[in-house]
């Protein structure tokens, strides 16, 4: 995987942390709000038991 690669994956992985945070909290319109953000920039997160996995929109 190439630099940028890279870098956008620690960019979503602490959006996911961060969404992890909320959703602890039980604040789910910021849980939301940070899937709903990263979904309008194309990315989309699959959540599962064994985590959470994302994606670019499309591939």
């Amino acid at each position: 995987r190439g630099r940028a690669s890279r870098a956008l994956d620690a960019l979503v992985q602490d959006r996911i942390a961060d969404r992890a945070d909320a959703r602890s909290a039980r604040d789910w319109a910021r849980a939301d709000a940070i899937r709903d953000a990263l979904a309008a920039a194309g990315i989309t997160l699959e959540d599962s038991a064994d985590g959470v996995t994302w994606s670019l929109s499309g591939d």
